[in-house]
């Protein structure tokens, strides 16, 4: 099973051409001999004919071939990773979209696109999301002043992260302190 889910549930993920689920399995198909992603155009064979990998690794050491269509070997699913990571690290905020794009190699549009369908937000969206859940946690776990926290999940001015918080949360910072304690 990969992350709970069953092979008829990951079938069904073929079948819907989900593309959620690239990178987190792939699909071989024994009366072609290859492997695809789940987000991949071509048709798949009857769910008897499937078997399932958590890597591409494992999928050719069972003899199986990459799909031409798809190519399921290139690294998308390792470049959202690194994508995903970098925002994690504060990447966004520091070089901004276009900077993070172009210290991957790839375009702003391209880095763009694969946020997008690996989270269904942008990356300026992921990053705030990721930092005001920081702030959040420090708000509500901690003594730290506000205008600390404001700094230290990298808001501009105070200003700014109580319009967001409160924007995000329909309450602002002190009163979710407040309310915690």
């Amino acid at each position: 099973m990969v992350r709970g889910l069953n092979k008829a549930a990951k079938y069904h993920a073929v079948l819907e051409n989900d593309k959620k689920y690239d990178g987190i399995f792939y699909c071989a198909t024994k009366n072609t001999g290859m492997y695809c992603r789940p987000s991949c155009a071509v048709r798949p064979s009857s769910r008897k004919e499937c078997f399932f990998f958590t890597t591409v690794k494992g999928a050719k050491l069972s003899g199986y071939q990459a799909c031409k269509r798809c190519r399921p070997g290139r690294i998308k699913s390792d470049l959202s990773l690194k994508i995903l990571n970098n925002i994690d690290a504060g990447a966004v905020n520091d070089k901004g979209v276009r900077g993070l794009a172009d210290s991957l190699h790839i375009s702003e549009r391209h880095l763009r696109r694969i946020v997008h369908d690996r989270t269904g937000v942008s990356p300026l969206h992921l990053d705030r999301e990721k930092r005001l859940a920081k702030a959040k946690l420090l708000i509500t776990q901690t003594n730290l002043p506000i205008v600390e926290v404001a700094f230290t999940v990298e808001f501009s001015s105070l200003r700014q992260f109580n319009d967001v918080f409160k924007r995000t949360f329909k309450i602002s910072p002190r009163e979710m302190r407040k309310a915690a304690h």
